[in-house]
């Protein structure tokens, strides 16, 4: 499914800069979607006139031009007064939220599915992952298990509600 309708979908605002990111990627931030994906999203907008209409027609009118579209796209990001770092954080987001829910049932793989995630997303502060220190053998062994797993797995889903609320307030 079109991740810019996941994103809408969680409750989340959709901005220029937004957009602009999940297509070119930012930081830790890997492109996400492609130009198709953005035409889909804005065509299901054009069900509603608004402020934008005028940047959506003129942004799906260019579908066949990619250097023309990429050039009106980056045009509308740089004019967007949306918060960079809320953006990143809506797709770090949107991007734990598809891990979780398409995660391995395997635990040894699923821990290494959140493991490598973290690790692309810069292994940030508020991260909910624990990586077990390497001097410490026990610790390791403990980590690698299923009852492991299962906690990791929900301290991940509780800091993405929580970071989903956070979000959102501060958005409005």
């Amino acid at each position: 499914m079109n991740k810019l309708f996941n994103l809408k979908k969680m409750g989340f605002k959709i901005s220029w800069n937004l957009i602009a990111m999940g297509v070119y990627g930012n930081d830790e931030i890997p492109p996400t979607i492609t130009h198709i994906d953005v035409i889909d999203y804005l065509d299901s907008l054009l069900i509603d006139i608004n402020e934008q209409t005028d940047n959506i027609i003129s942004l799906v009118c260019e579908k066949d031009d990619c250097v023309k579209f990429d050039r009106l796209l980056k045009k509308l990001a740089n004019e967007d007064s949306a918060n960079i770092a809320v953006q990143k954080r809506k797709w770090r987001a949107c991007l734990l939220k598809n891990l979780i829910d398409n995660i391995s049932k395997d635990y040894l793989q699923g821990l290494l599915e959140l493991l490598t995630f973290w690790t692309s997303m810069g292994m940030p502060n508020d991260c909910p992952q624990k990586i077990p220190s390497k001097n410490d053998e026990k610790e390791i062994q403990e980590y690698f298990t299923k009852e492991s797993y299962k906690l990791i797995l929900d301290e991940n889903r509780m800091w993405l509600n929580y970071e989903i609320k956070n979000i959102i307030e501060l958005d409005n």
